[in-house]
């Protein structure tokens, strides 16, 4: 008899046990979840100089790839940040769930992607014209070349003129290149960036003369929808405090003060 009680409440406690342990089993999917929707966020910066570029060393940099990387401690995020073109940028973020960028709230970024939060830079787009080619209006671009690099869209009017003549280089490099020899008169993009590469390039502010602004171009912290709802206010609540407390403007006085380039 007292060798029946004791198997009786071995038995008990091995069927305690294993349903401790199959209820243990069940509550970890719901941390692991919660875990993963955090940290599965792809981060990316559009490959562009200042904004997102590679050293002679090979190692990655720019001003909003550092912003980001930022944002990324501050939020917590734990994922790495790439650098991609912006094809490729602009495809994973159309195909790939939970993916952010810091990108221009341009009409394609606004009527697309969910804006988290911006950052604090607005950035000039209009016309970059060589020395001696003055800029007042649409009108004083009648009879120009201007060079509008490949994926430069931020103001419709512009592709609608056709008071003057296009080229479509590769890129911006390409376009200053251009205009550094005569073949255009002007050039289409975001200003602070066409004069930083140029000056990168070798062209002091005597081969420009002063830009025709047509619109301005809001830097903000942008995911497709669907971001897991503490995820997004982790990330709104980083740029917000890393805005606040003037690390953003300490990279960003690093890069374009330094050179003396207005954004």
């Amino acid at each position: 008899m007292k060798q029946i009680l004791i198997k009786f409440v071995y038995s008990q406690i091995c069927q305690l046990c294993l349903l401790f342990l199959f209820c243990l089993f069940l509550t970890k999917p719901a941390t692991s979840s919660a875990f993963d929707d955090k940290n599965n966020i792809t981060m990316a910066t559009m490959e562009q100089i200042p904004y997102g570029f590679w050293k002679d060393n090979g190692k990655p940099t720019g001003v909003l790839y550092e912003i980001l990387n930022r944002i990324i401690i501050e939020s917590d995020v734990k994922q790495p940040n790439s650098i991609l073109s912006k094809k490729r940028l602009l495809a994973t973020m159309l195909t790939q769930q939970n993916t952010c960028s810091l990108l221009g709230d341009t009409p394609e970024v606004v009527n697309t992607y969910d804006l988290i939060e911006p950052i604090g830079l607005t950035v000039n787009a209009g016309i970059l014209p060589k020395s001696g080619v003055v800029l007042v209006d649409y009108s004083s671009l009648k009879g120009l070349t201007i060079a509008v690099p490949l994926g430069i869209n931020f103001d419709k009017k512009l592709n609608e003129y056709k008071g003057f003549s296009i080229v479509t280089p590769r890129n911006y490099v390409n376009a200053l290149k251009m205009l550094k020899i005569g073949q255009v008169d002007a050039i289409a993009g975001a200003i602070s960036t066409l004069k930083f590469i140029g000056k990168k390039e070798g062209m002091t502010a005597t081969y420009f003369d002063h830009p025709l602004i047509l619109s301005h171009i809001e830097i903000i912290l942008t995911c497709n929808y669907g971001l897991p709802k503490e995820a997004r206010k982790k990330l709104k609540n980083a740029v917000i405090a890393l805005r606040s407390n003037g690390d953003i403007q300490s990279i960003l006085d690093s890069y374009f003060d330094k050179m003396r380039i207005e954004p």
